[in-house]
C-alpha cells in the first residue's frame, strides 16, 4: 500500500497505529488526511500542544508518547509540554466538576 510505504518512510517504520488502521486503507487514507486538515491555521507548536494535551486528558498514552515525540523534534521543551498538560488538566477539571453538578452556564458569549 502506498500510504503505508509513505509513513514508513517518514517514520522508519510503520507505527502500530498506522498498521491498524490500514487493515481497511480507506480508513487510513481518510483518517490521516482529516488530520493534516485538522488545525491548518495553527503553527505547528500549538497544534503539537493541542494534540499533547488532549491525549492526556484522554488517558491515550500511545498518543502522548507520539505526539511529545514529535513536539521534540520541532522544538519544543519539556516544560512547554508539561504546561500543555498542567492546562488540559484544569480545565479537564473543571469540565467534570460543572457536568457532575448539571451548572447551568452563565458565561455566554453575546
Amino acid at each position: 500500500m502506498q500510504i503505508q510505504q509513505e509513513l514508513k518512510k517518514y517514520f522508519g517504520k510503520v507505527p502500530n497505529v498506522f498498521k491498524a488502521m490500514g487493515r481497511n486503507g480507506d480508513f487510513l487514507e481518510a483518517a490521516l488526511k482529516l488530520s493534516d486538515f485538522a488545525g491548518k491555521n495553527l503553527d505547528p507548536k500549538t497544534r503539537e500542544l493541542i494534540m499533547i494535551a488532549v491525549s492526556a486528558v484522554n488517558g491515550c498514552t500511545y498518543c502522548l508518547d507520539a505526539h511529545r515525540s514529535a513536539a521534540l523534534k520541532i522544538g519544543l521543551t519539556d516544560e512547554e509540554i508539561t504546561a500543555a498538560i498542567e492546562v488540559a488538566a484544569v480545565i479537564s477539571f473543571f469540565n467534570n466538576f460543572n457536568k457532575a453538578i448539571n451548572l447551568e452556564s452563565d458565561l455566554k458569549s453575546k
